[in-house]
């Protein structure tokens, strides 16, 4: 019985499969990335209203044809040829850059810290990579919008605090949309402009969504067809910001695309000279407008 045990223990000395094995690697792996992606996802709002675009194949830049809205119809007198219109279409071209950002904590820290500290720092930077993201298809859609309005039609450089959004501003970014052959969805802003629209009665407030509001993240009310969206990725400098209006064709392709070249993902490294732990998460993607026309935006004041 001494022997048999003996044996065991030798045996388990010799080849015990333990943590550190390089093994363990492979049949224990880190789950960081999957908390990244869940604490980016859970602070993304404009990107939610996207059409994606999958680009995780090799390659530098993608291309894609989107679809040109046809004219409308013309009269025909009785012997008269109706007019053949061309079917057209066009290519919007992605080129994916590279968005990344890091953070880092001593040894010391890790062991005195009453929560996790990791956890902690993961969550930071999947709302910075969230931050970002928004950011850039925010300004994307700014500057690629066919229609531009500012309340009350005055000049940019003289909005006073007067200059709030109202019905009619709704109203006209819908008509000038639907001008052009697309179908107005949603409202992106900023949150003082959600105070001015809840201010008006005729939206209606978030709880008449039953739980919808748990679904789209963000929403605040709707308005003539188009559900209202508060994002902090709305810019706001000298007390102006701009409104987007959104909507999408009739197919129902959205009016911005983001083509994803490489999911979020988070890598580790330690210092063992500095006994510094790091963080770095990083991501690839590109933002493009597929419609223009889709897009309007109502500059008004903003706190």
């Amino acid at each position: 019985m001494t022997y048999k045990t003996e044996f065991i223990k030798r045996a388990v000395d010799a080849n015990a499969f333990v943590s550190s094995d390089t093994y363990a690697t492979v049949v224990n792996p880190k789950i960081w990335d999957t908390k990244l992606r869940a604490y980016e996802e859970k602070n993304i709002i404009f990107a939610n209203h996207a059409e994606i675009i999958d680009f995780r194949t090799p390659g530098r830049d993608y291309t894609v044809t989107v679809d040109a809205a046809p004219t409308a119809a013309a009269a025909v007198a009785e012997t008269d040829a109706v007019t053949i219109q061309p079917i057209t279409n066009r290519q919007v071209v992605f080129t994916p850059t590279e968005y990344g950002t890091a953070m880092q904590t001593t040894r010391k820290e890790l062991a005195r810290a009453f929560f996790s500290v990791m956890d902690n720092m993961t969550k930071k930077l999947g709302y910075s990579l969230a931050l970002q993201k928004d950011t850039l298809g925010v300004t994307a859609a700014s500057e690629g919008a066919t229609t531009n309005y500012v309340v009350n039609d005055v000049t940019s450089s003289d909005i006073a605090s007067t200059d709030t959004l109202e019905l009619a501003d709704f109203t006209r970014s819908v008509r000038a949309i639907k001008n052009l052959y697309y179908e107005p969805v949603k409202a992106m802003i900023c949150p003082s402009q959600e105070e001015q629209i809840l201010n008006i009665s005729q939206v209606q407030k978030v709880n008449e969504f039953g739980t919808r509001d748990a679904i789209d993240k963000g929403l605040v009310g709707q308005l003539f067809g188009l559900k209202i969206y508060v994002t902090h990725s709305i810019p706001v400098s000298s007390n102006q910001a701009k409104m987007l209006v959104m909507g999408q064709s009739q197919t129902g392709e959205q009016a911005m695309g983001l083509a994803i070249k490489r999911d979020p993902m988070i890598e580790r490294d330690y210092d063992p000279f500095f006994r510094k732990e790091s963080l770095i998460a990083h991501e690839e993607y590109n933002w493009q407008v597929l419609h223009p026309g889709a897009i309007v935006t109502v500059e008004s004041y903003a706190a």
